[in-house]
């Protein structure tokens, strides 16, 4: 068997490629999607099942004809690392190209400047690499908050952080001596719904992450759209009240300034000041700074009056943005996700029926909304997809040992 696994017009990147991102076809559908001739498709598929990365499965698709045998990855076959920044904790996670979770591990973060955090990463890696079985593609997708160049290399700013202009690229490479792509980490998020999660069964929708942020990821045929700056789904920097509150980016009546987690938690405390009980908070001499956002979604779901009020004034506004998103870019699907939407049934269905009453009906009819099947692991995952899609080449599984005998 020859050692290096050749594809000077890249006709085998292009099968890999196509099969990570829409998963089991025949080879008649490979030819049509990749524009690729039967006899390539062929000689190149019978390469690819040398190398033990596509194989033939028992389960055959119908077309009306002769039944097609379908064409997969093969599970398990390679390592792929992705990692995910949230809540001063980053989450590292092996995965196969089939999005298998093969090892995660969570590492808590003290450090506030960037450098320390991005320098605590490189060292795990670099010990949770040992841990693994066999080498990982030598290739690094990050989910990390705020805004992220269109090269996928720096984070352009991160308010809540107030991280600016940190080439995340370049700290890494030196690091750990690997490339490595960045992108926002609900857009990250996004992706794994795209392929693996709720969203697998659609081709064009919108991934909405609500935490101590919100942001938007925007996916077309399953890929993301990055837009001119990379800034595509800063949905969270919608104008809702143009007299509203101040947001971090500076404008006033900001998405994000209205309806994400540290705003609950104010609203909360205000009016908890201001004469009105909770069940959460029967006790005056407890601090009110420990009620989190996921305690008020959580007595707001079991019926306390004011969190039911706090939740659905946060939802409503996600809601109205919602309705202009449907109205902009018509999704077949919008995929709820982080830590508000996943911990309460009431802010989902609450922000849905108010997309509802003010998207234009024939387009929020049409409209599924969703809520995310990937918590902890989703943005790890769909960063390494990002990192492949961006970085696809045979030379990674040469480097791999892939066909090495």
């Amino acid at each position: 068997m020859n050692n290096e696994i050749r594809d000077q017009k890249g006709s085998k990147t292009s099968i890999l490629q196509t099969l990570r991102m829409k998963g089991s076809m025949s080879r008649i559908e490979l030819t049509r999607i990749t524009g690729l001739s039967r006899a390539t498709i062929s000689t190149s598929i019978a390469e690819l099942m040398e190398y033990n990365l596509v194989y033939e499965t028992d389960n055959r698709q119908t077309t009306g004809g002769r039944p097609a045998t379908s064409l997969e990855l093969v599970p398990y076959s390679n390592i792929i690392i992705g990692v995910d920044f949230d809540h001063n904790l980053w989450t590292i996670g092996a995965f196969d190209l089939l999005g298998n979770v093969i090892k995660t591990i969570t590492i808590p973060v003290n450090a506030s400047s960037p450098e320390m955090t991005f320098k605590v990463l490189s060292g795990e890696i670099k010990d949770f690499i040992k841990t693994l079985d066999r080498d990982p593609i030598p290739l690094l997708g990050i989910g990390v908050p705020g805004l992220v160049s269109e090269s996928h290399s720096i984070i352009t700013s991160a308010a809540q952080l107030n991280w600016y202009h940190i080439d995340v690229e370049k700290i890494m490479r030196e690091e750990i001596g690997w490339p490595t792509v960045v992108l926002n980490r609900y857009r990250a998020r996004g992706l794994t719904e795209c392929r693996y999660g709720s969203g697998q069964s659609f081709s064009n929708l919108a991934y909405i992450g609500v935490g101590t942020g919100v942001a938007a990821g925007l996916y077309i045929d399953r890929q993301l759209l990055s837009g001119s700056l990379g800034g595509a789904g800063e949905i969270g920097h919608f104008t809702i009240e143009p007299e509203g509150p101040l947001c971090p980016c500076g404008n006033q009546g900001c998405l994000q300034a209205l309806c994400s987690g540290p705003v609950i938690e104010q609203e909360f405390r205000r009016l908890l000041r201001s004469g009105e009980k909770s069940v959460i908070y029967s006790d005056p001499s407890l601090d009110m700074q420990l009620l989190k956002t996921y305690d008020i979604c959580a007595v707001a779901d079991q019926g306390d009056a004011l969190a039911i009020k706090v939740v659905n004034q946060a939802a409503a506004y996600l809601g109205i943005a919602m309705a202009n998103l449907v109205n902009l870019f018509n999704p077949e699907a919008i995929i709820l996700g982080g830590a508000i939407p996943n911990s309460s049934r009431l802010f989902v269905e609450t922000a849905t029926k108010i997309m509802k009453q003010r998207a234009m009906s024939s387009l929020s009819a049409a409209t599924k909304v969703k809520t995310s099947s990937f918590k902890d692991i989703g943005g790890a995952l769909g960063a390494a997809n990002f990192a492949l899609d961006k970085n696809m080449s045979m030379t990674f599984f040469n480097n791999n040992g892939v066909g090495t005998s």
